[in-house]
This record gives structure tokens, sequence and C-alpha cells, in this order.
């Protein structure tokens, strides 16, 4: 019954009224144990080896995968306490969203396909590349908006590498000052509409869906994040596209082109340039490992015992 539980009940509330026949799940995960990834590589190590890419530590995980994996649209809602969402939420993005890519998913059943990799390729679930649609909540108690400035944008990380369709997002800040999300009649009546056009959403086709929420400077996106390398050349930290900066008198405008926009995080095309650089370090790192295995482990061994070396 905090904040964020109110203005995501509110959004399932919207979702009903649009979709009234739909099974509508509420999770709260602040009482769930979500551990954060350990970098093992094993689930990608199963993967490659004819499995499924299954997560090994157990916890509560596991139940919210599922339900994620079951569900076709989704309202995520997230405190912010230091710019950000909360760790959790990161934890659960680390533990999800590696494991959903739909590039690097596809990369290995195409070497099963092509009988360069063990395992039956119909065999993985299909689920996982199904369409969903999804809209962000991120809710932060100051009234200086940035003090919440990495809320939306952050949670964007969640949905991408399963190519989700992002329907809007809402920086519901300043409850700190608002006492209570009931209390503020726009603020719930947008966020009520936000969950009912995420729903709607479910039913067209992507170019049919209007953004719900803020334009930002991203027309993917719609964050208003951007790195500069000092060029009119700027990125969409989010998104990973270029688009170039111009300037007229105070105003600052940034143009993402067509071809930009079309290979953001959350296309395949996206996707799969990173799964290109991924598959590639082992053809560069190899040679070098190579060349230096007899020397290696002595190169390593201050770092190994660095107690004992570091109060010599």
């Amino acid at each position: 019954m905090g904040n964020t539980d109110i203005l995501v009940k509110e959004a399932l509330f919207g979702a009903r009224e649009a979709e009234p026949d739909a099974e509508i799940k509420f999770i709260n995960t602040n009482r769930l144990k979500i551990d954060r990834c350990i970098g093992c590589g094993a689930c990608s190590g199963s993967l490659e080896k004819g499995g499924d890419n299954d997560c090994i530590i157990k916890d509560d995980m596991q139940m919210v995968e599922d339900e994620i994996r079951k569900a076709d649209c989704l309202i995520v809602g997230a405190p912010v306490y230091v710019l950000q969402p909360v760790g959790q939420f990161k934890n659960l993005v680390d533990r999800f969203s590696c494991r959903h890519d739909v590039s690097a998913i596809n990369w290995v059943l195409d070497k099963r396909r092509a009988g360069q990799a063990p395992g039956d390729p119909d065999a993985f679930p299909q689920e996982r590349f199904k369409r969903r649609t999804v809209s962000y909540i991120s809710v932060g108690g100051a009234t200086t908006k940035n003090w919440v400035s990495m809320g939306t944008a952050t949670m964007h990380l969640f949905g991408f590498p399963a190519m989700m369709k992002v329907v809007g997002n809402y920086d519901a800040h300043h409850m700190g000052t608002t006492g209570n999300p009931v209390l503020d009649e726009k603020l719930m009546s947008d966020i009520h509409e936000m969950g009912k056009q995420t729903a709607l959403a479910y039913h067209k086709k992507d170019e049919e869906i209007e953004w719900f929420g803020e334009t930002g400077t991203c027309p993917v996106c719609h964050q208003n994040l951007l790195m500069m390398n000092g060029t009119t050349t700027v990125e969409c930290p989010i998104c990973g596209i270029e688009g170039k900066l111009s300037v007229d008198g105070d105003r600052v405008k940034v143009t993402f082109s067509e071809q930009q926009q079309a290979r953001a995080r959350g296309t395949f095309a996206g996707l799969r340039e990173h799964t290109v650089e991924i598959q590639g370090f082992g053809a560069i790192c190899g040679p070098k490992l190579a060349a230096v295995k007899d020397e290696l482990p002595e190169m390593l061994d201050k770092y190994k015992n660095f107690d004992a070396y570091i109060n010599r």
C-alpha cells in the first residue's frame, strides 16, 4: 500500500477497463528474495550446450519470471531512492533481461538448425519470443525533478532485450508533497489511462501505437538523456542511436534518422549488433590468452593471493 503499489494497481484498473475479461495479477516484489546476477555464465553455457538458459540461482525470481513470460501486457513500477530505481529492480533486470535477449537466443537456435550446436531448436519455449506491451512508472518523493533524473530511463532497461513494445512511461515524482497518490486526481487519471492504453496496444500494430507520456528528445524511448563527445553528433544512452544536434537561439534540437531509429536497442537489428560483438570476443581474446598460457598463472598470483601481497 505504498505509493508504487497504489499507482501500479490504478494502472491495472485501467487495463481492466480496456480488457474486462483479462486475467490480471499484481505482484509486489518487496517481500520477495531476488538476488543479484553473479555473472557465472551458467545460463548461456547451458543454451550453447543444447539446454535451456535457466538461471541456476534459486529464489523468488523463478516465480516472477514465469509470470512475466505468461503475460501479454505489463505495468512495471519502481521507487527512486537515489536518482534511479531501487536496487532490487536492477537485480530483476540483470537476472531476466540477459536471458531473454531475442537476438542472442536466436543466434544459438540458428546454430542448432545448421547443425553447428547441439540441441533441438524447436524444443526451446517459444513463449519467450511472444510480443508483449509494457509501460513504466517511476515513483519519487522529490519535487525537484532532477533528483529522479534516471528513473524512467533506467526502467527501459527491463524490456528492450525481449523486444517488448513500450507504450508509455510516467515520472511520478513530487510524492513527498502529494501526501498520497489518490489525492492527486490528474495523476491517478493519467496512470489509469496509461494502463488502459497498454492493454489496448496489445491488439495494435507497433506503428499504430501512440506514445503515452511526455515526448522526450529521443523519438524511440522518449528520454531526455544524451551522451556528448564534443561534436554535434550525440547519442541516446538508452537506445544507443546517434542523432545530430543543432542550436537555434536558446533552443536545442536533435534529429535522429529513420536508419538510426531502426537500430535502436529494442529492435532485432540493434540487439543483433551486440550479439555479433559479443560472439567475436573469443576470436580476439583466445590468441592473446594462448600466447601467455604458461606465464599467466604467475602474472595473476598477486591478485589471487591479494591479502598476502598487499601487506608485504
